[in-house]
């Protein structure tokens, strides 16, 4: 065998040229078939007993050739004697990161949350950061909460909807000691908390603890142990996305946004005792409101902003997209919230707030006008300045900050630019260091699909005008991302080079990336962009790779990632009969010969170069196990698939 070239470095980055609607949805629906029961969600609460049942047995050393104590997960010993796995990353690309919460004394200490990989903390500022919480049922952490009387007290709610699909979750998780111990609240261990939003600890007592989930808002007084309803439950996947606690009054002052799809219509609602005798008002819903994300303004909390998305058939170039941003003035009373933005505003940033500006702005740049539509069901947020209830900030696909209280906007980073202008898109959360002064500390940290990324020049001019939207994407705002050692990227498929010492994979919204031993988990690069599915390499030559992005899309590399060219001649069906990430795989003791699998499996023996269906036996036909491969409707699982083949006569199983 010749000797295997070694990989160039990779400069490929997101391509603009992309689809930009994200495929969060699509991804978590091909995670759960290959995981979930035919048609369910995964039963996360089986993990727990699981635990808890090799708690109680003996562990065998492979290592050692005995066995060894009982594992205790926290014990660094336990792991040596029973051998350690090594981290290979990366440590550099980020996944989606919902929450991020601050010591208020030590802010060099954070704690963020991955919807795929669960808590992790830094001590250093984010210079690097440990994993917390591996051993949970489940590590699709959605929200994070710390007491600001006792910091190393933090809850971290579970579960993340997606739409029509959703990762279920196991409740609300506690530690007392910063993260090196967590309980499940047992509370929390029904229905009504397989999905929390949003967690909010009262400034006033801290053992006061509220929820927001899919089916309403729950409050606990006495730090998790016990849980009412406190916001009645609303319609299932509909439920309360946000919540704001104001820290200037004596009771639990606090604001709730609930309802995604205006089915039932969603709205605002205020509580101004949520801990005693208050009750729930609604203060504000619009026609046509979907999804929304509020934020009060620390320095004068009787101001309070919210930000809402579009669900309104009558305006389908805005799905998803901005409806509106509003502000009141008088404690969000009921008929005094102002419309300051709408997605009728002439201001094309303004419009662009929970767009992509390369769409929205395309005609004012040389090229086309695209649709306004954007996510905000995924990514939607707005943060005040902590010192002036004037300048306020929101995320969506990017990040834009207004100066004159949410009238006139700017665009604050771009997903498409390099550093410094550039941070990953799909934003979920703004956060200002504990000591922002907005002069001498004006640092604002922001989480995204692509992890966790901090500006230090949060206040510097923005980009506004006719062409704020255009290349060379003029912002001064800096952005730098923290993600060193954050392993949290999703991966849908992972391989290794012939030699082991390479390593590559495709990622949800991470793209196609690729590492090695030798440059270590925090220097993994972009092969490409996107959502990135099956990788292969040829053994006999490492230059020759193949790689795909979602449906009916390989490529295939001659320069070892360089260049890429499509590889699908000859594939006639339909891409609507493929997977989200279709299977693929190459021979290894033949490498030009390879199967792509869609209703149909195609094999190639040139290399990629032609592609020519396989015929099926007439027993496969009638019996349809081809199904099991196709997109729509969704398919079962393959391993049920297996079940019904190894029941079939092996003569018939061998044809097919």
């Amino acid at each position: 065998m010749p000797a295997l070239a070694v990989p160039p470095p990779a400069a490929a980055q997101d391509d603009p040229g992309e689809d930009q609607e994200d495929q969060a949805a699509e991804a978590t629906r091909f995670y759960l078939l290959k995981r979930a029961p035919d048609g369910q969600n995964l039963p996360v609460e089986r993990y727990l007993r699981a635990r808890q049942a090799a708690h109680r047995m003996r562990t065998y050393s492979i290592a050692r050739r005995n066995f060894v104590s009982h594992l205790q997960p926290h014990e660094s010993t336990q792991q040596a004697a029973t051998g350690n796995w090594i981290p290979l990353g990366p440590g550099n690309i980020g996944g989606r990161t919902r929450a991020l919460a601050i010591h208020p004394i030590t802010p060099t200490t954070m704690y963020a949350a991955s919807s795929g990989g669960g808590v992790w903390k830094t001590t250093d500022g984010g210079a690097t950061w440990s994993p917390l919480s591996d051993l949970l049922p489940s590590i699709a952490v959605y929200s994070l909460a710390m007491d600001p009387n006792a910091p190393d007290t933090l809850y971290a709610g579970t579960g993340e909807p997606l739409g029509s699909v959703a990762r279920r979750g196991a409740g609300i998780f506690k530690t007392i000691d910063g993260g090196a111990t967590w309980n499940q609240l047992p509370g929390t261990a029904t229905p009504d908390f397989y999905y929390v939003y949003q967690l909010v600890v009262s400034p006033s007592s801290g053992s006061h603890l509220y929820a927001a989930t899919w089916t309403g808002v729950f409050f606990s007084p006495d730090a998790g142990a016990t849980w009412l309803p406190n916001l009645g439950r609303s319609a299932p996947h509909t439920g309360c996305q946000d919540l704001a606690i104001r820290t200037d009054q004596p009771t639990d002052y606090l604001f709730a946004a609930c309802g995604i799809a205006n089915s039932p219509p969603s709205a605002i609602f205020r509580n101004t005792d949520a801990a005693g005798t208050g009750q729930w008002m609604q203060v504000l819903a619009v026609p046509g409101m979907g999804r929304s994300s509020i934020a009060l303004a620390p320095s004068s909390q009787g101001t309070i902003y919210a930000l809402l998305s579009s669900v309104d058939p009558a305006n389908a170039d805005f799905l998803n997209a901005l409806l509106g941003v509003y502000r009141s003035d008088s404690n969000g009373d009921p008929g005094t919230w102002t419309p300051l933005v709408q997605n009728t505003d002439a201001n094309r940033t303004n419009v662009s707030l929970l767009s992509y500006p390369g769409s929205t702005f395309g005609d004012l740049c040389g090229a086309t006008r695209g649709s306004s539509s954007g996510q905000g069901w995924l990514d939607i947020v707005i943060a005040v300045d902590p010192l002036n209830p004037e300048r306020v900030w929101a995320g969506g696909i990017d990040i834009f900050r207004s100066d004159d209280g949410g009238r006139n906007w700017g665009i604050a980073s771009f997903w498409e630019s390099p550093a410094p202008q550039g941070a990953h898109a799909d934003n979920h959360r703004l956060v200002f260091h504990p000591s922002y002064d907005g002069i001498a500390n004006q640092t604002l940290y922001n989480t995204s699909d692509g992890g966790v990324y901090v500006t230090q020049n949060a206040n510097a001019p923005v980009a506004t005008g006719s062409r704020a939207g255009c290349y060379p994407f003029p912002t001064q705002v800096a952005w730098q991302s923290l993600n060193n050692g954050y392993a949290v990227t999703e991966f849908h498929y992972g391989a290794p080079y012939p030699a082991g010492q390479w390593y590559w994979g495709g990622t949800q919204d991470n793209g196609t990336v690729r590492g090695s031993d030798g440059q270590g988990a925090n220097a993994w690069t972009t092969v490409a962009g996107a959502d990135g599915g099956y990788v292969a390499v040829n053994p006999s030559d490492a230059n020759v790779i193949y790689h795909e992005y979602t449906g009916l899309s390989l490529f295939k590399s001659t320069d070892g990632g360089r260049t890429f060219a499509p590889a699908i001649n000859g594939i006639t069906e339909p891409p609507a009969n493929f997977l989200f990430i279709p299977p693929f795989t190459l021979d290894p003791g033949t490498p030009d010969r390879l199967y792509l699998g869609g209703q149909t499996l195609w094999r190639s023996g040139d290399g990629a170069a032609n592609w020519f269906a396989q015929r099926r036996h007439p027993f496969c036909q009638r019996h349809q196990h081809h199904r099991g491969l196709s997109r729509r409707p969704e398919p079962r699982p393959l391993r049920n698939l297996h079940r019904q083949h190894l029941q079939q006569p092996q003569r018939a199983r061998r044809r097919c």
